[in-house]
């Protein structure tokens, strides 16, 4: 194997262990608190220190884990007010990418996702126990999909990961009364949607 071939090895186990850490934290299989060490990383996955270094120094980049003691590091906690910062600046970075997207985002496919909001916020309660997640999935894909800044698009893809994580936070932890986020954020995406379709951000 070249020095090139290696190089390309070693980034791809690197990737695979990084998403996998990643996806494991973002559906609380490793849960918010845990401590997690490149030796028992290392013995998990069965490869050598470097990749499981790189892909816990990665982690940390997308603010999913901080240093912890003796090398180690710790699974970062979600507190509401983590929530009161985060779903704010994910709605400028999502209007910033709406800006350049909006005239080629697909009518039809926003239309739906509006009848479906709109019955869902008729029924708060039921939606907050039964949250239609595809929902603001689609919504974020569609204006991914057609903006054209690869800047943008990166630092939503990270906004997003951290917003997956902690909606399941609130899914599972938070007491009833708590989850008023839930109905907060679809009447924001609501809209987003309807200025779509009128054509007026």
């Amino acid at each position: 194997m070249n020095r090139s071939a290696d190089t390309n090895h070693f980034q791809g186990i690197q990737q695979q262990l990084y998403r996998s850490i990643r996806d494991s934290i973002v559906e609380l299989e490793i849960p918010p608190g845990a401590r997690l060490t490149i030796e028992k990383l290392r013995r998990i996955y069965g490869v050598s220190s470097t990749p499981v270094r790189g892909a816990l120094h990665k982690l940390k980049e997308d603010g999913l884990v901080a240093p912890g003691a003796a090398k180690s590091f710790y699974v970062k906690e979600i507190l509401e007010n983590d929530v009161r910062k985060l779903f704010p600046i994910r709605l400028v970075l999502e209007k910033l990418a709406l800006s350049e997207s909006i005239n080629r985002i697909d009518r039809e496919i926003i239309s739906n996702l509006i009848v479906r909001m709109r019955r869902h916020l008729s029924e708060p309660e039921e939606t907050k126990n039964k949250v239609p997640y595809d929902i603001d999935y689609r919504l974020h894909r569609e204006i991914l999909n057609n903006c054209n800044n690869e800047y943008l698009i990166e630092m939503m893809s990270k906004i997003s990961i951290l917003l997956a994580r902690m909606r399941n936070v609130i899914k599972y932890y938070l007491l009833e009364q708590q989850k008023d986020w839930i109905i907060n954020e679809m009447e924001e995406h609501f809209k987003i949607a309807q200025s779509i379709l009128e054509g007026d951000l």
